[in-house]
């Protein structure tokens, strides 16, 4: 187990059930905290809520959409109901489907601008209110890097670019309540189900052009778990990018950063 930083807090984490949402939420767990695990993949959620309990932590899970305003509202007071709080909540949820603008269909920009960005809003709303009534909260939303730099599909880039807007407007309204809001904007990070991508061609090709190389679950969950402390009480309204330096400059080469290219 972890120091029991966040012993004695309840912590929200959508899409918890595979990915970096189960390393938050497992993480938040051996903290001491209480994890809610709510994914519409309930059998994936069953699981990490059950390697949680079998390692001493609490968790609990429920099947929800989260891009559906009635079932998030349902979620919450739930959560409110049985546990009487909500002190952080982790808006981790996403989709990807890579494709060119061309041949990106009407519902696939629906589907990943839903579960990427809709979603979001709807659950900081539903869960807002109940930390502005204890003026306290954390709430964190993962954007992308994709969000910076044309990498990924239309609907996916501008789905976490809008996630920096959000956090940004949020954190301008919440700010009086003391509920802070950041973002964290990971890179190419490798997780058990991205093993296949990462270990493709292409793969490779982003290992090579990411200065620090592909990153693993251990450096984002760091920087989630900062900014849910009392020591990020001060930190409001920023997008954390956490990508091995990928999105610092295009690497031209030692001779250019010499400056000697016109010799």
């Amino acid at each position: 187990m972890g120091s029991g930083q966040f012993k004695d807090k309840v912590v929200v984490v959508t899409g918890g059930g595979m990915g970096l949402g189960k390393a938050y939420c497992k993480a938040f767990a051996d903290e001491g905290a209480t994890v809610v695990c709510p994914d519409y993949n309930e059998e994936a959620a069953k699981e990490t809520v059950a390697e949680i309990v079998v390692a001493g932590g609490k968790a609990t899970t429920m099947k929800v959409d989260v891009t559906k305003g009635d079932q998030v509202e349902a979620m919450v007071k739930a959560i409110i109901a049985e546990f009487g709080k909500i002190d952080v909540l982790v808006n981790n949820v996403g989709y990807l489907k890579r494709l060119p603008l061309l041949q990106t269909p009407e519902e696939t920009w629906d589907k990943i601008i839903d579960t990427n960005l809709k979603s979001a809003f709807l659950v900081s709303k539903a869960v807002a209110p109940h930390m502005i009534e204890r003026k306290q909260g954390k709430i964190i939303n993962l954007s992308s890097v994709v969000g910076l730099v044309a990498v990924a599909s239309p609907p996916y880039s501008a789905a976490k670019s809008g996630m920096m807007g959000l956090t940004r407007i949020l954190a301008l309204e919440l700010a009086p309540y003391k509920i802070n809001v950041n973002c964290i904007a990971p890179g190419f990070i490798r997780t058990p189900g991205s093993s296949a991508v990462h270990n493709s061609p292409v793969g490779r090709r982003v290992n090579e052009a990411v200065p620090l190389g592909t990153g693993n679950t251990d450096c984002i969950v760091p920087v989630v778990l900062f900014l849910s402390s009392p020591g990020a009480d001060y930190i409001t309204g920023q997008t954390i990018v956490v990508d091995g330096g990928f999105t610092a400059a295009h690497d031209f080469g030692d001779e250019f950063r010499t400056l000697d290219v016109g010799k």
